[in-house]
């Protein structure tokens, strides 16, 4: 540290002195004193700061979730989302965000058959057969509905696609 004061430069003197003689020292037993070019400034980039957010992620996971996105990247030629999540296991918005993330496109467009609460065509078989047995019961329309606990709505579109013949409610005496 350097001072002004000048006790303290005096009192300096005698480690000043010690320090002359040991270069001195090392110089004579044939070291050499390297200067280091300090005028140029290095060009790396700092690791931090508004451009870069920091990995906070381990290596062995980083390493996963890049096979996890490369994996998905293939998919995405061939499959469309709803596919995919099935297929890795994961839910609809982690793979949205791995997506921007990846800034992967999804090319294949999505595959809806049918609507998103419509029966699957075995359970549909399933209460085919239980409204034929409402038939065979004698009971109405409505009173088949609540047995099954299905809409009329459901009920209607059945009779219509499966082709039933379920009589309709016959007039009552008036």
């Amino acid at each position: 540290m350097i001072s002004t004061e000048l006790s303290t430069i005096k009192m300096k003197d005698a480690q000043r002195a010690d320090l002359a003689d040991s270069i001195e020292a090392f110089l004579s037993a044939g070291g050499a004193i390297l200067e280091a070019d300090v005028s140029t400034t290095s060009s790396r980039k700092p690791a931090y700061g508004r451009q870069s957010t920091p990995n906070f992620q381990r290596p062995t996971v980083k390493e996963d979730s890049d096979q996890q996105a490369l994996r998905i990247n293939k998919l995405a030629k061939t499959l469309n989302r709803n596919e995919i999540c099935a297929k890795e296991g994961i839910s609809l918005g982690v793979l949205k965000g791995i997506a921007k993330r990846y800034d992967i496109e999804f090319l294949a467009g999505p595959k809806k058959a049918r609507a998103p609460n419509r029966a699957t065509p075995e359970a549909e078989a399933l209460m085919v057969m239980r409204i034929k047995d409402c038939i065979a019961q004698g009971i109405n329309r409505q009173q088949c509905c609540k047995s099954l606990s299905i809409s009329s709505t459901l009920l209607y579109r059945l009779i219509k696609d499966y082709s039933i013949d379920y009589p309709k409610l016959k007039p009552a005496f008036r």
